[in-house]
């Protein structure tokens, strides 16, 4: 009995033994499977936290590096989750390649924003360009603003738009030539500045320096300096001709434009009439003050300023002024002993005589556009010996009746302007009306020619034959031509800016071309008009417009900030670059003359042999062979 009992204790113990052992398995295994839960979850984000850093890189960062993960702040500590234009791929005009081709031309990023999408480093896809988002779209936050005032046409922002998304600074999407910038105190630019940028050519030479304090300096592929930004606002831009004009912004929307030595200029400001938006210039030039209207008008996303005449003729005068006269007409122009006539005298002569009006209008444009050329190189104290008559073919006959049935046009439709000057409406710039129209240069700049660099100067002829196809630009063909490099038959990129500043300078010389006529209707040999066409009927915006006054002082002052600041700007670039841009330039075969002239300077004596010209300096020969470098000595 007693042995009974031991065995079914020693089976009880044997069985709870065994419950024990398996129950402390269970816990074990229950243990580790907590513990392997418990390492996944750590190792796993949480459902809010941030999303990787390759996310949350800058969009247009191209230069910077990620941050590491572990610095991304969780949504929960307010870090606002990219806006969805940050995330969205670029549209397709703004894939961060230059509007066009041009190499002399330079485009810039958001210059004014300081947010982390635009660190103000050339995109990766181009890093010789900088991107141009959008430029000349008239959105709200480029309301109303050119997209590229050209570097050697006066700055022309739209500061006619008196809205808050226009405040009369140039904005930050437009390269180039307006500038954006904060307010006084800040920045200039906005720009956070701290170690130069470099831009280069494929030749290796610089293009665009930034330096640390926010200047920066553009140079084309000769090395020449082109456009100046100093930190205080300026900007100054040396002209292909030598001239150089300064530009700063103003308080009130007010833009000066200034000669270097603060002479001549105009300062623009916003003109508001009937609640009609206008831009108004006031211009001094050698001591006359007069002011001329401009009305903003945008086409294809560019905003053009189209002048807007404040006083017309009368229907009979039109009549006398459009149709050809009775008889020839020989007119003494009295141009004979004038310095410009003789700088340009194997570029252009005048009618041996007048059919028509129009054919008189020609050449007061004409010889007007260099009459002004001819001065500002004087003052601006350029030296040269003037236009050859050995040299490129001038101003044909074919080409001044270009510009004749151009002239007709545009008095056409001034005529029909002023006889409907009271109509409400904007009216489309004559680039919408798909016919051929032809352009005398007013001021001279750098285009691009297929990719390559070339000068047009006041009083070259180019046509436009059909309308723009380019957003921006417009193909033109250069009819005539002073420069070696801008041959005529050259296809040549033209902003279409500088095509409306062109036209504006045609109506402008015009106008004063048609008061000239009247004031002297039947004297040296013109013919005496109808009664019934004297005097001019003023349009409504006549009593509206009047000079500004302290302009000359104005443009004095701006000169004067700009010299000293623009020397310090270009030798900081200098310093930037390891002085390579203070460097010496080489010459080489295949330059142009203007690329030789731009290094060196004019030559001490140049030897004409028709195709071949020899240029001899004190220490160097250099021959040219159908105006490109093939011998140096």
């Amino acid at each position: 009995m007693n042995d009974i009992r031991t065995k079914a204790a020693s089976r009880r113990r044997t069985t709870i033994g065994m419950a024990i052992v398996a129950l402390l398995f269970a816990c074990a295994a229950l243990h580790a499977q907590n513990e392997k839960e418990r390492k996944k979850g750590a190792s796993s984000p949480p459902a809010h936290s941030a999303p990787p850093a390759s996310h949350q890189a800058p969009a247009n960062a191209g230069h910077a590096q990620p941050a590491p993960q572990s610095t991304a702040p969780p949504v929960h500590q307010n870090a606002a989750p990219p806006a969805p234009q940050n995330t969205a791929p670029p549209a397709p005009q703004n894939t961060g390649q230059p509007s066009r081709p041009n190499p002399g031309q330079f485009n810039r990023p958001n210059a004014g924003q300081t947010t982390p999408q635009n660190t103000g480093q050339p995109t990766p896809q181009n890093p010789g360009q900088f991107n141009r988002p959008n430029a000349g779209q008239a959105t709200p936050q480029n309301s109303g603003q050119p997209s590229r005032p050209n570097p050697g046409q006066l700055y022309r922002p739209n500061a006619g738009q008196a809205t808050p998304q226009n405040t009369g600074q140039p904005s930050g999407q437009n390269p180039g030539r307006q500038f954006g910038r904060q307010a006084p105190g800040s920045p200039a630019g906005g720009r956070q500045f701290g170690q130069p940028q470099v831009t280069r050519y494929p030749n290796g030479r610089p293009q665009e320096i930034r330096t640390s304090n926010g200047g920066m300096v553009h140079r084309d592929m000769s090395g020449q300096v082109r456009e100046v930004h100093t930190p205080g606002g300026a900007v100054i831009m040396h002209r292909p001709d030598g001239v150089r004009t300064v530009q700063v912004m103003r308080p009130g929307n007010r833009v000066i434009v200034a000669s270097a030595n603060g002479r001549g200029g105009y300062a623009q400001r916003p003109l508001i009439i009937q609640n009609r938006t206008y831009v108004q210039r006031t211009y001094v030039m050698h001591g006359v003050t007069y002011a001329r209207v401009y009305r903003p008008v945008t086409y294809r996303g560019v905003v053009l300023n189209v002048y807007t005449p404040v006083r017309f003729y009368r229907p009979a005068f039109y009549m006398y002024a459009y149709n050809p006269w009775a008889r020839p007409v020989i007119y003494n122009w009295g141009w004979g002993g004038s310095p410009w006539y003789g700088y340009y005298g194997g570029y252009f002569s005048p009618y041996p005589q007048y059919l028509s009006p129009t054919l008189w209008l020609t050449d007061f444009l004409i010889a007007t556009t260099l009459q002004q050329a001819y001065q500002e190189r004087m003052d601006a104290n350029l030296q040269g010996g003037g236009y050859p008559s050995g040299g490129p073919v001038g101003l044909t006959p074919d080409v001044k009746q270009a510009v004749a049935d151009e002239v007709h046009r545009q008095l056409d439709q001034e005529r029909a302007q002023g006889q409907n000057m009271n109509a409400s409406g904007d009216a489309p710039p004559m680039f919408a009306d798909n016919v051929p129209h032809v352009f005398v240069v007013s001021s001279s700049l750098m285009v691009d020619a297929r990719g390559q660099e070339c000068a047009i100067t006041d009083g070259d002829v180019l046509q436009l034959t059909q309308g723009p196809s380019n957003g921006a630009t417009a193909d033109t063909v250069v009819l005539a031509s002073k420069g070696q490099d801008c041959r005529r038959g050259s296809v040549v990129s033209v902003q279409l800016q500088d095509l409306q500043e062109m036209q504006n300078h045609m109506r402008e010389t015009m106008d004063q071309g048609l008061a000239d006529l009247q004031s002297r209707q039947g004297q040296g040999g013109l013919p005496a008009m109808p009664p019934a066409a004297a005097g001019t009927v003023d349009s409504p915006l006549a009593a509206q417009v009047t000079p500004d006054q302290n302009v000359a002082a104005d443009l004095s002052q701006a000169a004067q900030e700009a010299t000293g600041a623009e020397q310090d700007v270009v030798n900081q670039s200098a310093a930037a670059d390891g002085n390579a841009a203070a460097g010496p330039v080489t010459i080489s075969l295949g330059q142009s003359i203007a690329d030789v002239e731009s290094i060196n300077g004019k030559p001490d004596k140049i030897v004409d042999l028709g195709a071949k010209k020899i240029y001899v300096y004190r220490d160097i020969k250099i021959t040219f062979t159908d105006g490109r470098v093939s011998d140096v000595q």
